[in-house]
Parts: C-alpha cells; sequence; structure tokens
C-alpha cells in the first residue's frame, strides 16, 4: 500500500458470521472483514499481536525472491507519523518489541506491549503495518544489510547446509524461492516494487489477527476497525502451495576443508492439518532421543545429532548430524530408523514419552507471545486455532501401531546433503533410506 492517511471519522465496525465461538479463553470474530483470533490472559499485563499475512514466499516468484522479507524490515524504519528515529525512541520509552519474519508460507508481524502503554503499542503496530513510507536512504540501508547476509552465508557451514538442503529437496516446487531471497533478486529490487507490493498484499482477505492478553474484545473490535476498516477486502489473495511429491533418495556432496562434516537429510512429513501430524510429532521425538543417546552419548560419534520436522503447510522432516565419521554415523541413524518402524514401542514407554512431550508443549506456552503464535500458526497452517487447544489430547491418543505406521510411510527417500570430506561418503549408504 502507498503511503497515505485513512478516514477514521465514521468507521463503521462490520460483524460477520455468527457472534464468535469461544472456547478456552479464545474468542474468533470479524471486525471490519479482518478476522480476529483473540485468547483472554487477565493473569498479567502483557499484550501480544501477531497479524499474519497469508502467502510467503511460496506466493513469489524467482525475481521477486526476497521483497516481502525486505518491505517488514523496513517498516519500522519510518512511517507517516514516526521517523526511524522517533519510532525507536517511542518504542524504547513504552518497552514495546516490533519485528517481522517472512516464511514460506506467510509473514507474521509480532509485537508487544504491556497494558500501561497499550495505546502507544497500538499506534506503533499501525503505523508499521499500514503507513510505512520507505524512505529511500533506509531502503539503500535495509537491502545493503540484507544482501550481506546473504553473501555471508556460505561462510556458517550450518547456514550453507540449511540453504542447500532446502535448494535440492524443494527443486521445483513453490517452496524453491526462499523467503530471504537470493542475491541476484534482492539486488534487483527498487524501493518502489516495495511501495507496489505492500499497496497489493494488504488486503483483508490476507490477513489473520491474533491476539493474547489483558484486552477485552470490544477494544479490540473498534481498534481494528479504525485502523483497518480502509483496506481492500479482496486482492492478491495467496494461492495455497502444491502438495509435495516424494522424490527418489538422493545426495549432494559438496567439498569443503572442515575438521567435520555437515549432514541434513530431509523427507516428506505431514503437516499439521493432517491427522498424521501427531504421531509424526511423537515419531520425531522418540528418534530423536534413541539418536541422542545412541550416536553421542554410547558411540562419542558426535556433538549434535537431531531429527525433526518444519512447520510447512507442504512440509518435510529432517535429519542433522555433524560427523568426522559420517558413514559410520548414518548407519547407526539408520538402525535407529528401521528399529523404530520394526520394533513396536512399549506403551507405558510410549506414555512416558508423551507425557514429556504434552508437558514441553504446554510450558512453551507460558509467555503471551508464545500463545498467540502457537494459536497462529495452527489457523493459518493447521486447520483451525482450536487445533491447538485439543493438540495435547490428540498426542495422547498416539499408539505403539501409530508410531510404527508413520515411521514406515515417512522416513524414507530421503535427500542428504553433505558438505566436508567427500572421500568419507559412501553414495549407496546415503541412498538407502
Amino acid at each position: 500500500m502507498s503511503p497515505r492517511t485513512l478516514v477514521l471519522a465514521g468507521a463503521m465496525l462490520v460483524m460477520t458470521g455468527s457472534a464468535g465461538a469461544q472456547q478456552s479463553g479464545v474468542t474468533e470474530f470479524t471486525a471490519a472483514g479482518v478476522r480476529v483470533v483473540l485468547k483472554s490472559v487477565p493473569a498479567n499485563e502483557v499484550i501480544a499481536l501477531r497479524l499474519y499475512l497469508r502467502g510467503g514466499s511460496a506466493n513469489l516468484t524467482a525475481e521477486r525472491a526476497g521483497i516481502e522479507q525486505l518491505t517488514w524490515q523496513l517498516a519500522t524504519h519510518g512511517t507517516e507519523k514516526y521517523s526511524r528515529d522517533a519510532f525507536a525512541a517511542l518504542s524504547a520509552r513504552t518497552g514495546t518489541v516490533i519485528g517481522a519474519q517472512a516464511t514460506h508460507d506467510y509473514t507474521v508481524i509480532g509485537v508487544q506491549g504491556v497494558r500501561d502503554f497499550w495505546n502507544d503499542t497500538w499506534d506503533l503496530f499501525t503505523q508499521a503495518v499500514l503507513h510505512p513510507t520507505f524512505p529511500d536512504s533506509e531502503f539503500a540501508q535495509v537491502q545493503s544489510q540484507a544482501l550481506n547476509g546473504l553473501r555471508q552465508r556460505p561462510d556458517d557451514p550450518d547456514e550453507q547446509l540449511d540453504h542447500l538442503a532446502d535448494s535440492v529437496f524443494y527443486a521445483g516446487h513453490a517452496y524453491a524461492v526462499e523467503p530471504e531471497g537470493t542475491v541476484e533478486a534482492v539486488s534487483a529490487l527498487v524501493r518502489d516494487d516495495v511501495v507496489r507490493w505492500h499497496r497489493e498484499r494488504l488486503t483483508k482477505e490476507n490477513l489473520v489477527l491474533v491476539v493474547a492478553g489483558n484486552v477485552d474484545r470490544a477494544d479490540i473490535e473498534s481498534r481494528v476497525a479504525a485502523a483497518f476498516g480502509a483496506l481492500p477486502a479482496r486482492g492478491s489473495a495467496a494461492r495455497l502451495p502444491a502438495a509435495y511429491r516424494a522424490k527418489p533418495a538422493d545426495v549432494l556432496v559438496v567439498s569443503r576443508a572442515l575438521p567435520t562434516n555437515y549432514v541434513q537429510g530431509m523427507f516428506v512429513a505431514p503437516g499439521r492439518s493432517d491427522p498424521d501430524y501427531p504421531a509424526m510429532r511423537v515419531a520425531l521425538g522418540i528418534l530423536s532421543e534413541r539418536l541422542f543417546e545412541e550416536v553421542r552419548t554410547k558411540r562419542n560419534l558426535t556433538y549434535a545429532v537431531a531429527a525433526g520436522m518444519h512447520a510447512d503447510r507442504a512440509n518435510a522432516g529432517f535429519f542433522y548430524v555433524t560427523a568426522v565419521e559420517p558413514d559410520t554415523t548414518l548407519k547407526v541413524m539408520r538402525h535407529e530408523v528401521e528399529r523404530l518402524a520394526n520394533e513396536p514401542i512399549a506403551a507405558e514407554r510410549l506414555g512416558e514419552n508423551v507425557n514429556v512431550f504434552v508437558t514441553r508443549y504446554l510450558m512453551n506456552q507460558q509467555a503471551n507471545m508464545d500463545q498467540a503464535a502457537t494459536l497462529g500458526i495452527f489457523d493459518v497452517l493447521g486447520g483451525g486455532w482450536r487445533r491447538a487447544l485439543d493438540f495435547p489430547d490428540r498426542m495422547r491418543a498416539v499408539t505403539p501401531a501409530d508410531v510404527q505406521r508413520v515411521a514406515r510411510r515417512y522416513l524414507r527417500n530421503m535427500r542428504f546433503v553433505v558438505i566436508g570430506d567427500t572421500t568419507k561418503i559412501d553414495r549407496r549408504l546415503f541412498t538407502s533410506l
């Protein structure tokens, strides 16, 4: 959206649908055409906001890679009401924290403040989201910083590994366009591109606002109506990415003189809306613990080993390890995959593992911002925010047979990237998983 002043006088609140669905202190409603999910947290004075803009890099072309990340990095560097310095000063004085992150599926603008400065926090939030001016000098500075980060990525083996693993796994898919962009794409962007992109993407159908804190519905309704009411209802609707089609197992080996070898394998995994998601979370949690015990503790083959899942709509899981002897390490890892698929875990042991996972899940919801983040990502990617509330019960319902089933279904056709000593890599071993 190009900079402009919205006409707020006489703004009317528009309600659609029912009066709102409420569960466990969470209420959903629509204000002035914008969907809002509100979690009431009267126990503290922190207010957390997360505005989700559907789309992400999966809706970009390779030539525009990085534009959404750059747009929202610039949003706090000058608005219609505040210069960059004035924005930063008010943020510091009120304890308001604001930031943004672009992903494959969405971009999220997160803001946290305290109730004593709620008016200022909301003002900073809406100025950054709706009224950034993208000053030329600030555009040049932020673009330069982004380019420096992209150019320095190969300096860190882990950064290089993540980049290459995604590139290999998502080749030909919408996720091949990276949220951070490329040096070539970001270099070619000009200020007018950002202004145009902001204007086109900021429509009501693309937005979901999640709020967690000591604030009531009437307050949020009136603020959203006043601030967002004049936005276009539709335009540049986010396209959903196609399902990822599994490819044959493969390995890319990059020669680099390092004291250890960096290894990452990726495989198709269920997304949050998939019925297999809870079982896969449990299975990978068990596998990660076993890998730590067998690879690091018993055999001392590494200091870092893990298995897990990303948080994308077309989701992927991963193996990660750094090892001086990658072939020996991978044989142990493969054995643990086979054991998970072929040997049922005892129901009592499974219950103990699930209790640990559920406890961690709930502990990670202690902060208001974490509660907003969990509700938001389930709403945007996981079939609705209610799925966040019943997730512990769905994990507790996982059976030993479920663990074996998802291990057999998903832990295969892995595509590996190895950075390090090419003489220590047996390609047949890496393509056997």
